[in-house]
């Protein structure tokens, strides 16, 4: 059920049991993706598992915070402090609501530590339980090592298989020289290090991505976050005592 078409009758009436917020940005994704690409991962995932479950679907964030990428035109960038108030604003809001449990589908690296900080806070406020999912991390391990031939990265061959496999609408032809992969001994941040590592808004080889493995990919995501949503259903949580 999509949050934002109900009536507040039909929202009174609805299950809250769980929802499923989808959050991304607005970011270069090389010369061949949207820059749309991880809010539109997200909601593609959360609209798959709403569909399967029923759950409650808030309307997804398009907006993060990346610290590399916002060079590139149609990038935008929002500070990580207000970044942290929204997500904690609509964890609130939420929790005000009735939801019981809330599952955030991230797609964005650089969302990561506002979500936490942002979860944290509320969990301690509030009786709402948060599950924070970094979907390329957290999802469909398996499927990845078994038809991922070269690194995962930014844009490139996991990303750009997905796209193909969700959106193939929206994805370009990727140019021969699209291949980027730099690596870094330390962790360095810096304007100089920035552009020596994203020359083309690319970290990977798009060049061997294709939809098939995008499907296999993602039909994995889907079956593994409709399992999580249905467990939370019946009061499991994604914690084992070993």
């Amino acid at each position: 059920m999509r949050w934002w078409e109900l009536t507040w009758p039909e929202f009174e009436r609805a299950d809250k049991t769980v929802a499923l917020l989808p959050t991304g940005i607005v970011e270069a994704h090389g010369p061949h993706l949207p820059l749309g690409t991880d809010a539109l991962m997200a909601v593609y995932l959360a609209e798959e598992a709403a569909k399967r479950t029923g759950a409650l679907l808030l309307p997804p964030v398009w907006y993060g915070n990346t610290y590399v990428l916002d060079r590139f035109p149609g990038t935008i960038s929002i500070s990580s402090e207000t970044l942290y108030r929204l997500y904690r604003d609509i964890f609130r809001e939420v929790a005000r609501n009735g939801v019981k449990r809330l599952v955030v589908v991230n797609g964005h690296g650089g969302n990561v530590d506002a979500l936490n900080m942002a979860a944290k806070e509320v969990a301690r406020e509030t009786d709402l339980t948060i599950v924070v999912v970094n979907w390329w991390i957290d999802l469909a391990k398996e499927a990845r090592r078994r038809v991922l031939e070269t690194p995962e990265g930014h844009a490139a061959e996991d990303e750009t298989s997905e796209v193909m496999a969700a959106y193939p609408h929206l994805v370009k032809e990727v140019p021969r020289d699209a291949d980027e992969w730099v690596e870094a001994k330390y962790r360095v941040y810096g304007r100089e290090v920035y552009e020596i590592s994203y020359r083309k808004a690319v970290q990977g080889y798009p060049s061997r991505a294709s939809a098939e493995k995008g499907r296999a990919i993602l039909e994995a995501a889907v079956e593994e976050l409709v399992a999580l949503v249905e467990d939370l259903k019946k009061g499991v949580l994604p914690v084992r005592r070993k």
